[in-house]
């Protein structure tokens, strides 16, 4: 009896181990298909955040390339403003690149652009310049231009504050490695 209990239990021992094998093997299969989900989403997510990091980047550069020239910017919007409310040609002629045409026409100084459109650059009965303040400005990597919003303060020959104070838009754009206004217009 004995001989036989031994042999019922090495003949049960293998299908015990064949089914816990099996209870195994399923086990590790479907964590393997959880895991190859996870990893799926996991490069999935790594690929977006790489895609995320370049875009920051570029907008990185972008910002750094805006910083870098507001001084600079700033300098040639202040000579811009003085030459055009003191009607000096020379320091206008040279600020301005050669998509914007400068005339003079009964003491007043005009600019034209491409596109016809004309704007009073100084009059002689213009008023009195009496401040200006950079309202904005923003660098644009597509067409590698700076645009400067400026807002003038005049005052009328009474020294009276006129109203509504104009507002000067200045586009730059790099010629030669020389920065000039390649755009402008006026608002009120």
């Amino acid at each position: 009896m004995f001989k036989k209990g031994m042999l019922l239990i090495v003949c049960c021992i293998p299908i015990i181990t064949a089914c816990t094998d099996t209870e195994i093997v399923n086990q590790l299969e479907s964590e393997k298909e959880t895991l190859t989900m996870d990893l799926a989403e996991n490069k999935a997510e790594i690929d977006r955040l790489n895609e995320k990091i370049s875009e920051m980047e570029g907008q990185l550069e972008t910002n750094q390339k805006e910083n870098d020239l507001f001084s600079q910017m700033s300098y040639l919007s202040m000579e811009f403003v003085k030459a055009h409310t003191t009607g000096d040609k020379e320091t206008l002629q040279a600020l301005l690149s050669e998509e914007l045409i400068m005339e003079e026409r009964d003491n007043n100084l005009f600019v034209k652009n491409n596109d016809n459109v004309e704007w009073l650059l100084y009059s002689a009965d213009n008023h009195q310049l009496d401040d200006w303040v950079i309202q904005g400005f923003q660098y644009n990597p597509e067409n590698d231009t700076y645009t400067v919003h400026i807002r003038e303060f005049f005052s009328d020959a009474n020294g009276e504050p006129v109203s509504p104070p104009t507002f000067l838009n200045l586009k730059f754009k790099l010629y030669n490695d020389q920065w000039k206004v390649d755009g402008l217009e006026f608002d009120v």
